[in-house]
């Protein structure tokens, strides 16, 4: 499934895998994938792994999408609903919630349609908006972020 995504969207699914093991999550859901978005859209992933070097080259800081004040505003909302049990051991397997399996496949499609070679980040964002009724759309909808405003980001 991730032969499409990028280096950057495949760190940010280790991200998520990371931080929700960390967590304590029983599976991965929408709203792991948003908040290790908003993390490696911020630096956070190229600091922690500064030097590292993926098939495009040496890991830097990307040029942030979110603003910080946007950023905060949407990791304060997913702090609320991100569940918080005794940590998953990174050895363990952990599955994808058919949420985030549809947000994945979704991402994909928006990719093939745009005629985007990989799945980015952004292309991400889109499809958690293209959700309805989800908590993370809502939160991102709350700071600001609309499904048009990340097409036309992407569209270049």
């Amino acid at each position: 499934m991730f032969e499409h995504f990028s280096d950057r969207s495949r760190m940010v699914i280790f991200l998520t895998r990371m931080d929700a093991g960390k967590r304590g999550a029983t599976a991965l859901e929408p709203s792991d994938l948003l908040e290790a978005i908003i993390n490696e859209d911020q630096g956070k992933l190229a600091r922690r792994f500064a030097g590292s070097v993926t098939r495009s080259g040496t890991m830097r800081e990307p040029e942030p999408f979110f603003s910080t004040e946007v950023a905060t505003q949407v990791l304060l909302g997913l702090n609320k609903i991100l569940p918080q049990h005794e940590p998953i051991a990174v050895s363990v397997d952990m599955a994808m919630s058919a949420n985030l399996e549809g947000i994945l496949n979704t991402a994909t499609s928006l990719a093939k349609e745009l005629q985007h070679s990989e799945v980015q980040p952004l292309h991400l964002v889109a499809a958690i908006l293209a959700e309805e009724n989800s908590r993370p759309a809502e939160i991102l909808k709350e700071a600001g972020i609309s499904r048009d405003t990340v097409i036309r980001a992407l569209r270049g």
